[in-house]
C-alpha cells in the first residue's frame, strides 16, 4: 500500500519544482532522456549514471526494474521518490539484498500465496537474515559487500531474476495496466520503507569528561 515520505537520517536534497520526464532505459546524457535512477544521480551531485554510489545497488536494480516495467503515466510517479532513492540502503545495519528480496517476496505472495517461487525466496531470505545475525553475533561485518563490480553484479542478478517471476505472477493474475502498476510502485515503497526501518541507529556522540 501507498506510504507516506518520512524524511531521512541525513540531510537529503531536495526535488526541484519541475520533475524530469522519466523514461525506461539507460541514456547517454540528461538531454537524451533520464530513468528515475539517472535523475538520483542528479540530485545527488554524481555524474549522469543509472549506478549512483549513493543508492546500494541491490535497491538501485529493484528501482531499475519498476522504472522499466510500468507504464509512462506511473514513470512519473517515481520522481517524487527519488529523493528517498538518494542513500537507500547504504545504512542498513545488516545485508540489503535480503531487505529487497524480501519486498518482492511480500508483493508475489500477495498475488500468489501458494506460489513456490515466492516462498522459496522467502524461505531463502530468512536464512540469509540468520547467517548475517550469526555473523554479528560472531564479531563480523553482517552486511553484504556492497562494494565494487563483481558485489554489484552479485546483487543485481538475484533482484532482477525475482522481478521477472513477479511481472509473470501479475501477468498470470490477470491484472491490467493499472494494476500492474500499483503492484509495481507498492513494492518500491515497500521496499524503502523497510530499509528505512532497518538502518544503522544514529547516536548522539558523548562529549569527554
Amino acid at each position: 500500500m501507498p506510504i507516506s515520505q518520512p524524511s531521512s537520517p541525513f540531510v537529503q536534497p531536495t526535488a526541484p519544482d519541475g520533475l524530469p520526464v522519466l523514461e525506461a532505459g539507460a541514456h547517454r546524457d540528461a538531454r537524451s532522456g533520464s530513468c528515475v535512477m539517472e535523475y538520483v544521480s542528479v540530485l545527488a551531485g554524481e555524474r549522469f549514471t543509472d549506478r549512483p554510489t549513493c543508492t546500494h545497488p541491490a535497491v538501485a536494480a529493484l528501482a531499475w526494474q519498476v522504472n522499466d516495467a510500468v507504464s509512462h503515466e506511473a514513470r512519473q510517479q517515481l520522481g517524487m521518490r527519488a529523493v528517498d532513492l538518494v542513500g537507500a540502503g547504504r545504512d542498513v545495519d545488516g545485508p540489503v539484498r535480503p531487505v529487497v528480496l524480501a519486498a518482492v517476496a511480500r508483493a508475489g505472495l500477495r498475488l500468489d500465496p501458494d506460489n513456490r517461487f515466492f516462498t522459496r525466496l522467502e524461505r531463502r531470505v530468512e536464512e540469509a537474515r540468520a547467517k548475517a545475525e550469526r555473523r554479528r553475533a560472531d564479531g563480523h561485518d553482517a552486511g553484504d559487500g556492497s562494494g565494487g563490480r563483481i558485489a554489484t553484479l552479485l546483487h543485481v542478478g538475484p533482484v532482477n531474476h525475482a522481478c521477472a517471476h513477479l511481472l509473470v505472477a501479475a501477468r498470470a493474475a490477470g491484472l491490467d495496466v493499472t494494476a500492474r502498476d500499483a503492484v509495481l510502485v507498492d513494492l518500491l515503497d515497500d521496499c524503502l520503507a523497510t530499509a528505512r526501518d532497518e538502518r544503522t541507529p544514529v547516536t548522539d556522540a558523548v562529549p569527554a569528561g
